[in-house]
């Protein structure tokens, strides 16, 4: 494979291994890179630097130890596929980050803090499952190129479109990867409100939008043109699908733990909205969702702050 990097005069050159071959120093680099790029040995090119590179899947064991965190590569690396390891670290990041200014501003405990490991440690395993899988699934498409394919006639065109359809099938998973990006969800924690729901299964490239708590707040437009992400508070966001529903309660308990709540009146036009309450914390996954505020709601603004017994939680 060969990636542009001025788009002129330096390219970065990526030759595989087979399954099996580990003796990096085995491999004619040269003949290779020839090969790759097509060219004959009159063709001259400098080399300004190499690495010798084993694919690999490592998780931390833990992604806290006291007062330090750790994010991103520090935490999560895989095969570089499409940017899966970015968008893990960012979203790493815009999960801690959440957390330590609830709790940096005062409306959530020290305990908040637990919710960073607990919520992003199976996610970032999950997604270095899918990466890798897909790592190896590449893998074997490339050692499997049928002699045939430059053949001339029915047979060579037959099996050019099993080859193409094949490479189609594997890559846009890659690049379209909705699932990846938008089917996560948090099943196991201590500041989400669960209500015994099963959250929908989501693959690479697709997923079900979801009120089920712990799963991404469904994205909608608004009635005036707006993203609804845009439209909600920068905090939490009690999205209130019928506003014939009272929900002073639940306003007043917010306020009285200084937790900042913006009340945003929605018109009921998803499907996937179900209930008619549905709260937003300020990452945008679902904390709570219900048809009226529930009979204790200081106890309900006591879990999305991280203050809530932690034995009752699922």
């Amino acid at each position: 494979m060969v990636y542009a990097i001025d788009g002129r005069e330096r390219w970065l050159v990526h030759n595989y291994m087979k399954v099996g071959e580990t003796d990096f120093d085995a491999v004619d680099r040269d003949a290779c890179i020839r090969t790759i790029l097509g060219v004959g040995a009159d063709f001259k090119y400098d080399i300004v630097s190499k690495e010798d590179w084993f694919g690999r899947r490592l998780i931390a064991n833990k992604f806290r130890e006291r007062c330090a965190f750790i994010a991103g590569d520090a935490a999560h690396i895989w095969v570089p596929y499409a940017g899966y390891g970015m968008n893990a670290g960012i979203a790493d990041a815009m999960n801690l980050s959440w957390l330590l200014s609830a709790h940096l501003n005062g409306w959530a405990p020290l305990a908040i803090l637990d919710a960073y490991e607990a919520e992003r440690w199976p996610i970032t395993s999950q997604v270095s499952r899918f990466a890798m899988s897909h790592a190896e699934a590449e893998i074997r498409r490339r050692g499997a190129v049928p002699v045939e394919i430059e053949e001339a006639g029915p047979r060579g065109e037959r099996v050019r479109q099993q080859v193409g359809r094949l490479a189609y099938e594997i890559n846009v998973q890659q690049y379209a990867c909705a699932g990846l990006n938008f089917g996560t969800y948090y099943d196991r924690s201590p500041i989400i409100a669960y209500d015994g729901s099963q959250h929908p299964r989501y693959t690479m490239d697709s997923y079900t939008a979801s009120t089920v708590p712990g799963c991404r707040t469904p994205h909608l437009w608004c009635e005036d043109g707006r993203s609804l992400y845009d439209a909600m508070g920068p905090e939490f966001t009690l999205l209130r699908l019928d506003a014939a529903v009272d929900v002073t309660t639940l306003e007043t308990a917010a306020r009285n733990k200084a937790v900042p709540l913006k009340v945003f009146d929605l018109e009921p036009k998803e499907p996937c909205y179900e209930g008619k309450l549905v709260l937003s914390r300020p990452d945008q996954h679902v904390a709570w969702r219900g048809n009226h505020v529930p009979d204790d709601p200081a106890a309900l603004i006591d879990r999305i702050r991280g203050a809530a017994d932690p034995r009752l939680a699922r």
